[in-house]
């Protein structure tokens, strides 16, 4: 039996087949162009969105925003990748009428673009929240490390300067003490002193440069860089430190959309849950917004922040015991009055402001009273009783109010957050790595990236047919 048999290379046809029709009507190509075709280019802030009268004509920013939205959809960065898509891909062939950018080109747009692609990854939310994909009920908000271009190996510390510096003042010694050696006793083993002289003033160049390093970083203030992309930090992370940036995201729990993102510098999430609070709250467009996020976000200033803007902010608490008497009655048992600022013991004893140290207040109960208290013994080790109140005590007690109100408030954040940023890592950026340098670049490739993510979403809610049927 023979095999199936193609049709030979040279073969002509009567009727040659068009593009437009190897492409299935319902092909995501087609749902990238309709959306590109309705959205504003020059309102979003896309170089060249309107051509010069004089010189060379430049590529249309819609096709080469196409072609970047195509790419991150399938796990395809590289611009010299997408360069070669454009020659070989007939999906790509039909999404830019047969342009072939090159990749300088097709690097140059994504660099030059970074405002506008986070404006357009904003757009795509407000047509899924015109759509009614977006409720806005409940926004779950998480943090993620992501790595950097630049190597572990690029980070330099004054720390890390500092016991360099000693072993180079160690091995300095050595060299002058053999030096010395060799010079007193001449009966010993004989040594190229030229050669360790030459090692020496390695040495000592490289302990000069050491202390230069120090002297500039001391006078700009910093007390760590990334050689080669001083913007990256240091992240803290499960599977070990490492150079990159910390993106936060916001993601509607309706159909686990991602409605607003940042990427930011800041090593944990403890500053980040008011300002991310904040631009959800303007994103939909409304002033009442429930929002959640885990443990890691447990701040006084920033519950209070939110508590300001009309937020409501569902967090569990962290909070450092600053007391040594973990074992002994906890301050929660202790009731507070706010029209007397004092506390209430269980024996019944009250507890008053005594001084106030960096916006924190320190309550004492009378020593008379705490001497004789049959409850001394579960209370204290001291002659008497201290509590100290936090500056935003009344926004973490607001806080615990709402969590014992929602029990299921974590399950429900977990659930919703947890997706978008596998999925991001795994599959839009592929190893969970950035490509371009410095926080423009990672906000560009973030952007692109969180576009992609809520196009797949919603073809995967709505299905291509509708979606198409929406965006016409």
């Amino acid at each position: 039996m023979a095999y199936i048999q193609g049709e030979p290379r040279n073969q002509t046809s009567l009727f040659p087949v068009s593009i437009d029709e190897l492409i299935p009507a319902d092909h995501l190509v087609r749902v990238i162009d309709a959306y590109v075709a309705r959205i504003d280019l020059k309102v979003l802030g896309f170089d060249r969105s309107e051509p010069k009268v004089n010189g060379r004509p430049p590529y249309n920013p819609a096709d080469l925003l196409k072609l970047y939205l195509y790419g991150y959809f399938y796990q395809i960065r590289s611009s010299r990748r997408l360069e070669a898509e454009c020659q070989r891909n007939v999906e790509v062939m039909w999404l830019l009428n047969r342009l072939a950018p090159d990749f300088k080109t097709i690097a140059d747009f994504r660099r030059d673009n970074t405002v506008a692609f986070s404006a357009t990854c904003r757009a795509f939310v407000q047509f899924c929240r015109g759509a009614g994909l977006v409720k806005g009920d409940l926004v779950a908000i998480d943090g993620s490390k992501f790595r950097a271009v630049a190597s572990n190996r690029r980070h330099v510390s004054i720390k890390h300067l500092k016991r360099d510096l000693e072993k180079l003042d160690q091995r300095i010694a050595r060299y002058l003490a053999s030096l010395d050696e060799s010079d007193e006793n001449e009966s010993a083993e004989k040594i190229d002193t030229n050669k360790v002289k030459e090692a020496l003033s390695r040495l000592q160049s490289k302990r000069a440069n050491n202390l230069t390093g120090q002297a500039l970083m001391e006078e700009l203030g910093l007390s760590q860089i990334i050689v080669g992309e001083d913007e990256a930090k240091m992240m803290r992370a499960p599977q070990g430190n490492f150079a990159g940036y910390n993106v936060q995201s916001a993601v509607d729990e309706e159909h686990g959309l991602i409605v607003h993102h940042e990427v930011t510098q800041d090593s944990d999430d403890r500053r980040q849950l008011a300002p991310m609070a904040t631009a959800v709250q303007q994103v939909l467009d409304q002033e009442d917004v429930t929002v959640t996020a885990d443990a890691g976000y447990s701040n006084g200033e920033q519950f209070q922040a939110c508590d300001d803007a009309g937020i409501t902010a569902i967090v569990p608490l962290n909070r450092e015991n600053r007391s040594a008497e973990n074992a002994l009655f906890p301050q929660a048992e202790f009731k507070y009055d706010p029209e007397t600022d004092s506390y209430r013991c269980p024996a019944g004893q009250v507890l008053i402001l005594k001084s106030i140290n960096k916006g924190s207040a320190n309550y004492h109960a009378q020593a008379s009273a705490c001497g004789g208290c049959a409850l001394k013994g579960s209370c204290t080790r001291a002659r008497h009783r201290t509590l100290k109140r936090h500056p935003n005590e009344a926004a973490f007690e607001r806080m615990t109010k709402r969590l014992n109100a929602n029990p299921d408030m974590m399950l429900r954040r977990k659930s919703t957050v947890e997706h978008p940023f596998g999925n991001l890592k795994q599959w839009a950026l592929g190893t969970g790595r950035f490509l371009l340098r410095q926080l423009q670049g990672a906000k560009a490739e973030m952007a692109l990236a969180v576009t992609s993510y809520n196009l797949k979403r919603t073809i995967n809610i709505l299905g291509t047919r509708r979606l198409l049927e929406m965006l016409a």
